[in-house]
């Protein structure tokens, strides 16, 4: 069985405050003038553990430094990988098929922002992955779990990509309202949207 440093603390679990108060305490008895010191009745401590402070002044710059480099670095991550599912979500949409258009026409027939709807169906799932529905809680009635519409989405769903086209006719209109996923005409589905 080996043993490493590690094992008795993990640095990434400590507080970034922690390091900053080690940095400017240990700061200021690095480079404190004697006189300073000696108001602060810190002269003999000095004198005792000095030969400490510098390198707990260097661990503790270097691990801030690299704690606001990594910070910096998630950050553009974060933004390159908003920008990318903004990209995909707004190509997704464009290129609905008619079976996940019937499922996102649900909210304009039900009315509503929020609907319940089965996770585990192939169209519902995979308008979740492409991040244009997401599920609101973790509380369902069997499979049916809340769904909503993606922020980006909502932004950039329109009426044309849910297959409404301008000029169509009622029986069209009345065509495609009834063109709705199988699971709507389930028991569960209705009572998990009254």
């Amino acid at each position: 069985m080996s043993f490493s440093f590690s094992d008795l603390i993990d640095f990434s679990k400590v507080p970034i405050k922690i390091f900053i108060l080690f940095a400017i305490v240990s700061g200021i008895l690095l480079f404190g003038t004697d006189e300073f010191l000696a108001q602060l009745k810190l002269d003999e401590f000095e004198k005792d553990y000095g030969k400490f402070f510098g390198i707990v002044f260097i661990v503790c710059i270097s691990f801030i430094a690299l704690s606001i480099i990594y910070y910096i670095i998630k950050k553009i991550n974060l933004s390159f990988f908003k920008s990318r599912v903004k990209k995909e979500v707004i190509e997704d949409i464009k290129r609905l098929d008619p079976s996940e258009q019937s499922v996102l026409r649900e909210f304009f027939i039900m009315r509503r922002s929020t609907i319940s709807m089965p996770m585990d169906h192939p169209i519902v799932s995979g308008l979740m992955d492409k991040y244009i529905l997401v599920r609101k809680s973790d509380i369902g009635t069997g499979m049916y779990f809340p769904m909503a519409l993606s922020d980006l989405a909502k932004k950039h769903l329109t009426e044309f990509d849910l297959g409404l086209r301008r000029g169509m006719s009622e029986s069209e209109k009345q065509k495609l309202a009834n063109n709705r996923p199988q699971w709507t005409y389930d028991f569960l589905y209705e009572r998990a949207n009254k």
